[in-house]
């Protein structure tokens, strides 16, 4: 698991890293979604998703989806809990990825996608950062992810 994006990550996952480390309200305090603007960021809007983190131990549930479903079969929508989304492979290692968010460290993926698509995508990034209204306890996860098909070009 990669916390921190790397040098080569796109642009569009280095620029929100940095957007959320801006908002933070002190630096030893996570930002939460009153930080947050979608204004400020309209260009990225088709690839962000939100997640909530519920109860303890803690679920993730589907906040807000965007255009990712329609624009790529994902089946999942909002309010469903990502545990039970339909064609996740692998789910032990997607609870084991927002734990760890949820333990307020942000985690960055390139790879193959860990839910089917019906679309021809062969390999997404990802970022996900942990929000907190109250500066420490995470309660919601700010996520973007772009999707390559074969040739390494963004959808």
């Amino acid at each position: 698991m990669v916390f921190e994006p790397p040098p080569t990550a796109h642009r569009k996952v280095r620029w929100l890293c940095d957007y959320w480390r801006d908002r933070r309200p002190a630096p030893d305090r996570l930002p939460g979604r009153q930080h947050i603007d979608p204004a400020d960021f309209p260009r990225l809007l088709e690839n962000i998703w939100l997640l909530d983190v519920v109860g303890d131990p803690p679920r993730f549930r589907f906040r807000l989806i965007g255009e990712m479903p329609r624009r790529f079969g994902i089946p999942a929508k909002v309010g469903d809990f990502i545990d039970q989304a339909p064609g996740a492979e692998r789910p032990d290692a997607l609870r084991e990825l927002f734990v760890a968010v949820a333990e307020r460290r942000p985690c960055w993926f390139r790879g193959r996608p860990t839910l089917r698509h019906e679309s021809q995508i062969s390999e997404l990034e990802r970022i996900i950062l942990p929000l907190a209204r109250d500066g420490a306890r995470v309660d919601m996860m700010l996520c973007l992810t772009l999707f390559y098909g074969s040739t390494g070009e963004e959808y």
